[in-house]
Parts: C-alpha cells; structure tokens; sequence
C-alpha cells in the first residue's frame, strides 16, 4: 500500500467562495483552479478543495500516492475492500476511494504523466 499522502481534499459546494475563503485564511493563492478542483500548497503538503454536490459533514479525505492507480486497487481487491465507485480520470489525474473497517473515506491518487 501507499506510504506516501499526496494530499488532503475537502468536498465544497461553492468552489469559487471557498477558494476565496482559504485564499484569505491561508494569506495564499492556489497552485490552480480549475472549474471542479483547487489546490493550495502548504509547507511541501498540498490542501485540494473539489467541488461536490455533497458537502458538509462528510470531511476531508486522505489520497495516498498510487503509481500506477490499477496496482494498488488490485491490492485492496486483495484484502476483499472495494471501491467507492470507479477509478475517476480527470485532467489532474486519476482518483479512486475506498473505506476502512470504520466507513472512513481513504483516496488513491495518481497524478497525470
């Protein structure tokens, strides 16, 4: 399994008004933003905020570097964990999320080559 975080989302429903939330809180500009993610980076551990049509109350979720993502998916099929859905391809690169023995949501995270 993955050793190292790549980052730490959280699901916002306004993209926009939070990013200008953490811009000010953080004194920082994103990395990007893009129409459904931002990115801050802080102190070398990067902070994703991704727009979704179910925040609030869910938290945030930690992505474990996965190269490549099908390896470590392969891995949790191994130890009889499912996925949470597909693994999603975006211009970011691929994502995928899964549970631990308690519900909480884990993500793998390959970035774009």
């Amino acid at each position: 399994m993955p050793t190292k975080i790549a980052f730490i989302s959280y699901p916002v429903k306004n993209l926009d008004k939070a990013v200008e939330f953490y811009q000010k809180v953080l004194g920082k500009e994103p990395l990007f933003h893009r129409e459904d993610w931002a990115e801050f980076e802080l102190g070398g551990q990067k902070l994703a905020l991704q727009k979704s049509s179910t925040p609030g109350g869910s938290g945030a979720t930690v992505y474990f570097l996965a190269r490549p993502i099908e390896g470590f998916v392969f891995r949790l099929k191994e130890l009889d964990t499912m996925l949470d859905g597909n693994i999603e391809i975006h211009s970011y690169g691929k994502l995928a999320r899964f549970r631990d023995p308690d519900g909480n949501i884990l993500g793998l995270y390959e970035p774009p080559k």
